[in-house]
């Protein structure tokens, strides 16, 4: 599931995929990890969101087409709940820049 996780991924299609009934991969699935498979799903993809957050320069609609959310806003609602912050805050704190720095930490000289 992580190779797709841009990809749009069902219980069906992953069941399917395993040749098992719907209903024994989602048990099988929760005993193995604790969590109901799309939950499971839902955390990889912003797991892959706060990499591409904190690594590209990718608007927040391109990440969120990218890692399988589809809208941007879906992307930043689910991304709230599960991190705290907005991906825009997120990409503030983590971002390419490699550390969080404030506007009163650059210096009068700096951007």
């Amino acid at each position: 599931m992580i190779e797709n996780i841009g990809s749009s991924i069902t219980v069906q299609r992953v069941a399917d995929h395993s040749l098992l009934s719907r209903r024994t991969f989602i048990r099988r699935f929760a005993r193995e990890t604790g969590m109901p498979p799309m939950r499971w799903v839902a955390l990889q993809r912003v797991l892959s969101a706060r990499r591409l957050l904190e690594a590209s320069d990718w608007s927040v609609e391109r990440i969120a087409g990218a890692t399988g959310f589809r809208t941007a806003a879906n992307f930043r609602t689910i991304f709230r709940r599960e991190v705290g912050v907005t991906p825009t805050a997120y990409r503030k704190l983590h971002g390419p820049s490699g550390s969080a720095i404030t506007r009163t930490d650059r210096g009068p000289d700096r951007p």
